[in-house]
């Protein structure tokens, strides 16, 4: 029997070569004149605005497209009136970030780059975004066996890409060092305004991509 599966959930990842080294001292630099934030983070640190020209680049130029559209032409630029909201998360021993997703965000693609990653530092986990619907089904079989999430070890310098509806967490860092990565989102210039709940992602907080 066929097995169509008519509304799979894609996750890009790609492994770059960035001097993360550098970004990494940029990120520390970043933190001593930046105020922490509390959002999905549980301990650890959060810093918004970041903005370091060779991830911002990086971002822009690996963000995925959809080659089945008929708009797509490999030569075409990325596209302008695009905008990149990116921060900072620094998780030590026993931080993590709690289920969430960017819905109220009017992003078109989020993601995570990660700089450093120590051994067995964690990991992020995504949840089936049928939710309950899959779990409390009588016979489980049908469904991916009751599946709730699948998880994705990260290593350096992966990036990940996926919809910004798509629930996520962050598992604890249970090692001495400190995990190192930089979310993002990636907004339409017209879909960004200054009134509630959007308000931290106004022009001011974001990179222009042209």
């Amino acid at each position: 029997m066929q097995s169509l599966d008519l509304f799979p959930t894609t996750i890009w990842a790609e492994k770059l070569d960035l001097d993360n080294k550098k970004i990494l001292e940029h990120i520390h630099e970043f933190k001593k004149v930046t105020e922490g934030a509390e959002f999905s983070n549980v301990g650890g640190w959060q810093g918004h605005k970041f903005e370091n020209d060779e991830l911002v680049n990086a971002i822009r130029d690996n963000v995925p497209r959809n080659p089945n559209s008929q708009h797509y032409n490999v030569n075409d630029p990325f596209p302008r009136g695009l905008v990149v909201h990116s921060w900072v998360n620094i998780n030590g021993k026993g931080a993590y970030n709690l289920r969430h997703n960017h819905v109220d965000t009017q992003v078109l693609i989020c993601g995570v780059y990660y700089v450093k990653v120590p051994e067995n530092s964690g990991s992020i986990r995504f949840y089936d975004p049928r939710g309950h619907m899959v779990t409390a089904f009588p016979d489980s079989t049908y469904y991916y066996d009751g599946i709730q999430f699948q998880t994705i070890d990260p290593e350096e310098g992966m990036i990940l890409y996926f919809p910004h509806w798509l629930e996520h967490e962050v598992t604890a860092n249970p090692t001495d060092e400190d995990r190192v990565s930089v979310s993002f989102n990636i907004l339409w210039l017209s879909l960004i305004h200054i009134s509630e709940p959007t308000r931290r992602y106004a022009i001011s907080d974001a990179v222009v991509l042209v």
